[in-house]
């Protein structure tokens, strides 16, 4: 049986949680939205990779054999150091402090502390500014527009 493809995931990392001001969130978008950028990139290189391994699966019994599994194998290997280079861009993001949510989707989030809760500032990708957040008690994917709300 080959092995499974996954991200890497260390949860047993001890994580220093720093806190936002918007001003802060804000100022480290250019860096945050380069990063970004490149875990969209390599998502959609997963995407394809992934494609193009079901197209070789779906071929299989159709002239099997030593370049099939040459093939395959490479494929493979391609695929899971895309997903190796997205877990060091995550892990760039939480050096700085941010966390990724949606790689697919570009969604970062910035701790914070809104009305004395802890909350997140929520940006994606597509957005030109921080202009979203989410109460830490509720899901990564409910986001609120900041309208008014002051920090």
């Amino acid at each position: 049986m080959p092995p499974r493809l996954a991200m890497k995931n260390d949860l047993t990392k001890d994580i220093v949680v720093r806190r936002f001001t918007l001003d802060e969130a804000t100022a480290m978008l250019p860096l945050v939205r380069s990063i970004v950028t490149d875990i969209c990139g390599v998502f959609r290189d997963v995407t394809s990779r992934r494609v193009e391994l079901h197209r070789l699966l779906r071929n299989k019994h159709r002239g099997a054999g030593r370049i099939y599994d040459d093939e395959m194998a490479e494929s493979r290997a391609d695929l899971q150091a895309e997903y190796d280079q997205v877990f060091r861009y995550r892990e760039e993001l939480e050096e700085l402090g941010i966390l990724l949510r949606q790689p697919e989707e570009g969604l970062v989030e910035f701790p914070t502390y809104l009305n004395d809760q802890e909350a997140f500032y929520s940006w994606q990708l597509d957005e030109p500014s921080i202009s979203h957040y989410r109460m830490a008690s509720e899901q990564p994917t409910v986001r609120w527009q900041l309208g008014a709300l002051q920090n």
